[in-house]
């Protein structure tokens, strides 16, 4: 059976003045088709680093690859060029980031930063993109979507943002999301709706997610199957 992503033996150093940090070393998992994996482990444990390396959102330098492929849907994702891995982000891979306050900008009102991902990946009106939004946010829970498109992000509360980020990564129906701690920041009641939010949206449109967290009581509610790093590797994974 093909793997809907496939890691394959990746590993990622980062150059310093110190000389070579070696930040993922021979890491392997692979994610099928409306599954849900977590990646657990200690901070520094090479978890982020992981996830941004599926996006291609490492800077580089000073990181870069050292050995490894990254397949998705049969493709390989290591040597495609930012332009082609422009066209995959957000469309076919999603990714939900730590803190919302900085995945957002201030200066745009929420509406217009969830169609800005719709016209670059769909052909689609004004008008429509719009009416996307509002459905969007309502998806997620956000009250009174009509009038919150129109609002800053200093107008939502925490809980309310990281579900516009939510929004956002979901906008062009991605088959992979990547959930980066998405929870950390959150109180544990908006903590529980949210993990509710994402499994219910994952029985909606079988997106399978990569879910990154320390917190072994969310892995409990959300995973099928687990993965622990430790130092840069995977030391074991099962259900």
């Amino acid at each position: 059976m093909k793997h809907l992503l496939e890691v394959k033996d990746l590993a990622i150093s980062f150059k310093t003045y110190a000389g070579e940090v070696q930040a993922i070393r021979g890491v392997n998992f692979h994610v099928d088709k409306g599954e849900t994996l977590a990646i657990v482990g200690e901070s520094g444990s090479g978890k982020s680093v992981t996830s941004q390396a599926i996006m291609k959102l490492i800077p580089m330098p000073p990181g870069y690859f050292k050995n490894g492929q990254i397949l998705f849907d049969g493709e390989d994702l290591v040597p495609k060029k930012e332009k082609e891995m422009q066209s995959i982000r957000g469309k076919e891979i999603g990714m939900i980031f730590q803190d919302p306050m900085t995945s957002l900008n201030p200066t745009m009102k929420v509406g217009r930063q969830i169609t800005e991902v719709l016209f670059k990946h769909e052909k689609i009106s004004k008008e429509e993109a719009n009416k996307r939004a509002v459905e969007l946010l309502s998806l997620v829970g956000i009250p009174m979507p009509e009038r919150r498109v129109n609002q800053y992000p200093h107008e939502f509360s925490g809980g309310m943002r990281q579900r516009v980020v939510i929004a956002m990564a979901l906008a062009a129906n991605p088959k992979l999301l990547i959930a980066d701690e998405p929870t950390t920041a959150l109180d544990v009641t908006i903590q529980a709706q949210i993990l509710e939010l994402m499994k219910e949206l994952q029985k909606k449109i079988e997106t399978s997610i990569i879910f990154i967290t320390h917190d072994l009581g969310v892995v409990a509610n959300v995973a099928d199957r687990v993965a622990v790093m430790y130092a840069g590797q995977i030391v074991e994974i099962g259900t």
